[in-house]
Parts: structure tokens; C-alpha cells; sequence
């Protein structure tokens, strides 16, 4: 009767212990995230399911290869000679551009600390709306990857190189589509600041959940952090270096950074 009384005894001291483990605030906060998660795997599911990759969509096949399995795909001699002059000639017309300080009626924004100004492409900049915005082979090309047309052209120009550029910090998009690429109009090299690209990190990697679902609910959180685990996965880093008329097309969930200017400024 004792050896039942003492096993009894036992057995509810176990669950006084199980229960104290469980209703500790570290253990209802990951029950809680845990549950957080797992909703989000399915607006995550959603999202994707609702993503329609056709790879015969693409004029290059090898491109979209590319793209889904490394992540970038990087085109020399995408535009040639002449474009790229008249393109460069287009840019430098611009009253104030070079300079960061453009008054006009395009859409501009100035990251003054940064040192950096972007200007939005529209029929306004005839070359370089033909070449990215109404251009087929990116249109193919995004809908071939994600089922949906380019949407959304910048001209970028770092103009200061005193001023360290933000986007220096590694660091990933968002975790829905992001397709981007830089046609180059001027010659980059190790000093013109190209992106460095972690080839591989835009899918299917260990801390992706995790990293997504900071992206869409904590935000400001997600920013930066990555080093660690980027460098214990040993990927690959790629530096977008090339010559004017170089073509650099990106997943940006992948884990990217811009280098420091130390040549002159350039556009992109």
C-alpha cells in the first residue's frame, strides 16, 4: 500500500514540476511564438501557392536556372555600346542629379545620409523607360520566375562618397517576391561599390522561416542580424562587378549588402 502511495505521490509531485516548467513566462512565450508560427506557415503557404513560375515564359532559359538556384544571374554585355552612351548621356542631363539635389516634376528621393539619391523612371527618360520599364525581356523574365510583370524603375546614383551607404549592412528585402536587377551605365569595379550577393540564400535554407516571419511581424527586428548564421552556412559571396552594360538580376530575399564607394560616383 505504501509502494502505491509512494508512486502516486511521485506522479503528482512530476506533474506539479511539469506544470511549474511549463507555465514559466520563457516557456508561455515560445509556446505562444511557436503557435504564431505555425499561422504564419500558412499565409506563408498561401503566398507561395498562389505564385506561378513558367520557365518556358523566359527568353533565356539559363537565366531563370540561374536565378532559382544561386539566386542572381549576372549578364555582361546585356546592353550595348551605343544604348549605354545614350543612356549615360540621358542621365547626365538631368538638372541637379549628379549632384543629389534634382527639383523636377519625377518622383526623387534624396537619402542625404547616405549619400545616395534615386529618381523614378517614366516616358520622361525615354532610353531608360524603353530599356527597363517597356523592356520584353524583363517582363518575360519576372513572369517566367513569378508569374508577374517588373513593376517599379529607378535611376540611382551614389553622389557622395564620403557618406557610408545603409544598405553596406547585410541584409534581405522582404520575404514575398522581390525581383530586382542594375543595368550598369558606367564601368563598376572593386572601388564603384557592387553589391556583394550570398549566393544561395534566398531559399530553402535552415533559418529562412525564421527570418521571414521576422520580416513580416517584427520588421525593425529583422533588420541586420544575419552574420551569424550566413557565415556558418559558408555561402558563397559573390561581388556584381562588370563592365558598363552589365546586367545584375537578383531574388532580394537573399542575403545582400552594398561595398563603400572609394572610386567617383557613378550611376546605375
Amino acid at each position: 500500500m505504501r509502494g502505491k502511495h509512494g508512486e502516486m505521490l511521485n506522479l503528482v509531485k512530476n506533474r506539479i514540476n511539469s506544470a511549474r516548467t511549463y507555465l514559466t513566462p520563457e516557456a508561455r512565450a515560445k509556446r505562444l511564438l511557436d503557435r504564431s508560427m505555425r499561422v504564419f506557415d500558412g499565409i506563408y503557404g498561401d503566398y507561395w501557392r498562389g505564385i506561378t513560375p513558367n520557365r518556358d515564359l523566359a527568353p533565356h532559359k539559363n537565366q531563370v536556372d540561374a536565378i532559382r538556384r544561386h539566386g542572381i544571374c549576372i549578364v555582361p554585355n546585356y546592353t550595348d555600346a551605343a544604348t549605354v552612351a545614350a543612356l549615360r548621356a540621358e542621365i547626365d542631363a538631368i538638372p541637379g542629379f549628379a549632384r543629389g539635389n534634382y527639383a523636377g516634376p519625377i518622383k526623387f528621393r534624396n537619402f542625404a545620409k547616405d549619400g545616395i539619391c534615386g529618381l523614378q523612371i517614366t516616358e520622361a527618360l525615354p532610353v531608360a523607360h524603353r530599356l527597363v520599364v517597356d523592356d520584353k525581356h524583363m517582363q518575360r523574365l519576372g513572369a517566367a520566375l513569378f508569374g508577374a510583370h517588373l513593376t517599379g524603375a529607378t535611376v540611382l546614383n551614389k553622389y557622395d562618397a564620403e557618406r557610408i551607404d545603409s544598405s553596406t549592412a547585410p541584409h534581405w528585402d522582404d520575404w514575398r517576391v522581390r525581383l530586382k536587377g542594375f543595368i550598369y551605365v558606367t564601368d563598376v569595379g572593386p572601388d564603384n561599390a557592387p553589391m556583394t550577393y550570398l549566393r544561395g540564400s534566398h531559399d530553402k535554407v535552415p533559418w529562412r522561416r525564421e527570418k521571414d516571419y521576422a520580416s513580416r511581424f517584427l520588421p525593425t527586428a529583422s533588420a541586420g542580424g544575419s552574420w551569424g548564421p550566413v557565415e556558418a552556412l559558408e555561402f558563397e559571396k559573390v561581388s556584381c562587378t562588370g563592365p558598363a552594360g552589365t546586367l545584375v538580376i537578383f531574388d532580394a530575399r537573399g542575403v545582400h549588402a552594398g561595398t563603400q564607394l572609394v572610386a567617383p560616383a557613378a550611376s546605375c
